[in-house]
């Protein structure tokens, strides 16, 4: 069976990972494909109305600080409130996992007007089932 779509389940609140998995799902969608993104515990923190948490990186990219920073500034690289609505124009679906947003005491309102809907982790892979699914 051929995977026409492309699920992404975002589960960390470093950049670094943040910013590859939206470098892949722009990836995606340029080349046609179906592009669903799931965000889960720290990487809700993206998607809420008060904007994206300061720079934040994985323990290996932490060496890289001041070059990613450096080159932020420059723009070089695009900041994930930017990506966000690039992705969105191009047919992403954003969606929120409802149990990370109980554990994290995240209310529906306060997340951004391009998040489709909140739901759990299995239904995500249920709507996703057919598709290439990634976990970054």
């Amino acid at each position: 069976m051929e995977k026409k779509g492309l699920g992404i389940i975002f589960h960390s609140g470093s950049y670094d990972r943040i910013h590859h998995g939206f470098s892949i799902a722009l990836a995606a969608l340029a080349l046609g494909r179906e592009t669903k993104l799931f965000f889960s515990y720290w990487a809700l923190e993206y998607l809420k109305k008060e904007g994206p948490p300061k720079l934040k990186l994985d323990s290996e990219a932490e060496e890289a600080k001041e070059m990613i920073e450096k080159n932020r500034k420059r723009g070089h690289l695009q900041g994930v409130d930017e990506l966000i609505p690039q992705a969105k124009a191009m047919g992403a679906k954003f969606f929120v996992c409802t149990h990370s947003m109980g554990i994290l005491n995240i209310a529906r309102d306060e997340f951004i007007k391009e998040v489709d809907k909140s739901m759990g982790l299995t239904t995500f892979l249920t709507e996703t089932a057919d598709y290439q699914v990634m976990f970054v």
